[in-house]
């Protein structure tokens, strides 16, 4: 394999997830009635749901990821940090919109404003995967270049660090059904060298939820057998 070839190490693997999610709530919303109060509150609490998922990665990604470019003296990622805020925004201008459709007891006004809610939401759905593709065709690059592929993967092995066998297990569950074969191996390859001896658990953990073929491909890698 040439040097040209070789995979380069990346983030963002997770995107995969985070825009499943959003996307997943959109098409609740859009089958949503609006005059049924148990779904109104179904969906006020899965917008609470992914606002905390998208609050607790956009601070992941600005206290690591941005650190190494504030480090180079790079500022690619200021705009990214600017649309965080503006998803804080958008966030808490939907949580008012679900509460103010649930103090409504007029049917016409609670099917005009669930469709409003849609629209808003829709509306930061599509800013969202904006955002993801920016990160990824713009920060990471950015990343690749001023920093070899060992000290990226130490940011990651810095969070494998603070984590328990059991996080490990609950991370990958969350991520590994939206992830294709590679992604897989990347997320195993990274905590069995960060964590050798919290490896086995990890990975006794979450072996039967992987493909059988696959998974004996990762038993002859990791020389389990």
């Amino acid at each position: 394999m040439t040097q040209h070839s070789k995979m380069r190490y990346r983030f963002y693997r997770e995107h995969k997830y985070v825009s499943y999610a959003a996307s997943e709530l959109e098409r609740l919303i859009a089958k949503t009635d609006f005059r049924d109060r148990t779904q109104v509150d179904t969906i006020k609490n899965e917008l609470a749901n992914i606002e905390a998922l998208m609050a607790g990665h956009a601070a992941w990604e600005e206290s690591s990821i941005h650190e190494l470019l504030r480090k180079k003296q790079s500022s690619v990622h200021k705009h990214i940090e600017a649309e965080h805020k503006e998803h804080t925004e958008q966030f808490k201008k939907l949580q008012e919109m679900i509460l103010d459709i649930s103090g409504c007891s007029n049917q016409h006004e609670q099917l005009n404003k669930g469709y409003s809610f849609y629209i808003a939401y829709r509306s930061y759905a599509g800013n969202n995967l904006k955002h993801l593709h920016e990160e990824e065709v713009i920060i990471m690059p950015e990343l690749q270049k001023l920093y070899s592929d060992e000290e990226l993967r130490a940011i990651e092995f810095k969070t494998y660090a603070q984590m328990t066998p059991e996080q490990m297990v609950h991370m990958m569950e969350i991520l590994f059904p939206h992830m294709n074969p590679n992604d897989r191996e990347f997320f195993l390859t990274d905590i069995h060298d960060a964590e050798p001896a919290k490896f086995m658990k990890a990975w006794e953990g979450i072996a039967d939820k992987i493909e059988s073929g696959e998974r004996e491909l990762l038993i002859k890698k990791f020389r389990l057998s």
